[in-house]
């Protein structure tokens, strides 16, 4: 009988961050970025993953993507730290006793969609630390086709600026409201290429289990991931690097009009 965990798990405590200034004065604004945040479309999302033994529950952070051409998955490639004791399972690959991937809102747990495959699998790639991670803490999934409700974020493709405010919007683990995620304003401290240094403008901030929470800019537009945290600054890795997985592996996007 499969053994159920609700992962009490602090996936590297990000210690939230902040938020600043617009950065492309000439992007088309995204039209639900105007409204409360309760009227945001569902983006947020969580995850759930099953297998043969144990199943993950409410496991991190997760989102969707839109490349202009198609609608991916993206999480925290250090989630993969929790299945080291996983029979089997010591790299950046699912093993043989995977059986499903699903995000959803943690608010709405009936809408959901399933991973069909996770693309940047890599056996050669040990299970490593966060300090190894934070350049590269992407992890990217072909999903099934299938009309879910859910939001695909749009990808901006210019780094964010020194001093610039963004938002993280996800789940924590100890968060008493789920009516809606958690909004936590960060501003760039640093540009260290793929990956930023924050801090955090939002107070009372609770971190844990916050990572893989999308972070976007004033406009709406997908920025980047929430990864962890060095000393007091936040860590976020960069679209840069997602833009890398998209040549590496063929994948097709565009850039939002302007």
């Amino acid at each position: 009988m499969a053994r159920v965990k609700r992962t009490d798990f602090i996936l590297i405590g990000v210690a939230f961050l902040a938020m600043g200034c617009s950065h492309e004065s000439s992007a088309i604004r995204e039209a639900w970025i105007e409204k409360p945040m309760s009227q945001w479309p569902s983006f947020a999302l969580t995850n759930e993953i099953g297998f043969d033994d144990t199943t993950y529950t409410d496991l991190a952070n997760s989102f969707l993507i839109d490349t202009g051409y198609d609608t991916l998955g993206v999480s925290c490639k250090h989630i993969f730290m929790v299945f080291e004791n996983q029979p089997g399972l010591s790299t950046i690959d699912l093993g043989s006793s995977f059986k499903y991937w699903k995000l959803y809102p943690k608010n709405e747990t009936t809408t959901y969609v399933h991973t069909k495959s996770l693309i940047n699998k890599d056996p050669n790639e040990t299970i490593g630390q966060f300090n190894t991670l934070k350049v590269r803490d992407w992890i990217l999934f072909e999903i099934d086709k299938q009309n879910s409700g859910l939001y695909p974020l749009k990808v901006r493709h210019t780094p964010i600026k020194t001093h610039e405010v963004v938002y993280a919007v996800g789940w924590g683990m100890r968060q008493k409201d789920n009516s809606i995620p958690a909004l936590t304003k960060l501003q760039c401290v640093e540009n260290l290429g793929d990956y930023y240094y924050m801090r955090s403008l939002t107070s009372e901030v609770q971190p844990h289990g916050r990572s893989g929470s999308p972070v976007i800019d004033s406009n709406g537009y997908l920025v980047g991931i929430i990864s962890g945290a060095e000393g007091s600054y936040g860590v976020i890795g960069s679209v840069r690097y997602l833009r890398n997985l998209f040549y590496k592996y063929g994948i097709e996007y565009q850039r939002p009009s302007h």
